[in-house]
């Protein structure tokens, strides 16, 4: 323990330090922690920006995208809207004048139907109040009595001298 200064020693066997030699040992302890954290940071920092700094500035970028596309899909949704509410109406508009016409046709029918009900009713009167005319029934029609001629006769009758 010669290497030790005796005011230093103890005779506890406890050591006390130089009050001048302990303020630069902190000091530069201190100073390499400082350092070595700066590094730390910047190494760190770094790393994350090389693997991670695209996704990063990404996000800010891709959300107006995804607000333009949703702007975009609002708009589109709308005008589908305002065709869909157009086509209603023009089918409404159609129905309407298509039971206009299904009711004056069936005012028609009912006209038409109340004719030939006037119609049929005057042909029963008619049959009934005409004299009741009763048809001879149908004559056999009387067979022709056969005629039989002679060779000689046919031969005469198709001579081409008599027909000149």
């Amino acid at each position: 323990m010669s290497n030790f200064r005796e005011d230093l020693y103890r005779p506890e066997g406890e050591f006390q330090a130089d009050p001048a030699d302990e303020e630069p040992v902190k000091r530069r302890g201190a100073i390499l922690a400082v350092c070595l954290l700066l590094a730390l940071i910047g190494g760190g920092s770094a790393f994350l920006w090389h693997y991670y700094g695209s996704s990063i500035t990404g996000p800010a970028a891709s959300k107006t995208d995804a607000m333009s596309q949703l702007t975009v899909t609002l708009e589109r949704l709308q005008q589908y809207q305002q065709g869909i509410a157009a086509d209603v109406r023009r089918n409404q508009e159609m129905l309407q004048a298509q039971q206009a016409d299904i009711k004056q046709l069936s005012e028609e029918i009912t006209q038409l139907a109340a004719k030939l009900d006037l119609l049929q009713g005057i042909a029963r009167e008619a049959r009934a109040a005409a004299p009741s005319v009763r048809n001879p029934p149908p004559k056999k029609p009387a067979s022709k009595p056969v005629v039989h001629e002679s060779a000689s006769q046919a031969t005469v009758s198709l001579a081409p001298e008599e027909k000149q």
